[in-house]
């Protein structure tokens, strides 16, 4: 059954979810779920596994425009909008990225470290000082064991004597 569905988006997501340890997983990956994409064209599942899986091969135009998908599925994941700031700001899309990584955050209510800790690269990244600063302390509220507290701490202070300087 070449085009039974479930199998598809099952075994392209249990590749998917192996691909670290090998790439070829994620090669295997890839082909499964735009198999099963090409079946069912608004699978979010699929769609989201094949966007997360060109982001894994390095794939980031393809990676964009299935998360771009996927968000417009279903607007409220997240995780969709996580991985298409990611995928955004490989391709040097800082702004999109910004709109993206705003996205999910108001989605988790800001409860997601990762997200706080990429606005607060884009915003230093675009001398947005004291938006970067903010973003590095709700990083710290949020991640429960930041192994590197005492030199976010410092970065924090230096981003803001830079605000203020």
């Amino acid at each position: 059954f070449p085009t039974y569905f479930l199998a598809l988006d099952r075994l392209g997501g249990e590749y998917a979810i192996r691909g670290h340890k090998d790439r070829n997983y994620w090669e295997a990956a890839k082909l499964l779920l735009e198999r099963a994409v090409e079946v069912n064209p608004r699978a979010i599942n699929s769609i989201f596994g094949l966007g997360w899986t060109h982001y894994q091969l390095g794939l980031n135009s393809q990676a964009v425009a299935n998360m771009e998908r996927a968000v417009s599925l279903n607007s409220k994941s997240a995780d969709a909008f996580l991985w298409l700031g990611k995928a955004q700001m490989r391709l040097a899309a800082i702004d999109k990225a910004e709109v993206a990584f705003k996205r999910a955050n108001e989605i988790t209510k800001g409860k997601v470290p990762e997200i706080h800790k990429l606005l607060a690269k884009i915003y230093g990244d675009q001398k947005r000082y004291r938006e970067a600063a903010d973003e590095l302390e709700l990083y710290l509220k949020t991640q429960s064991d930041a192994k590197d507290d005492a030199e976010i701490q410092e970065l924090i202070k230096k981003l803001r004597a830079k605000a203020n300087g």
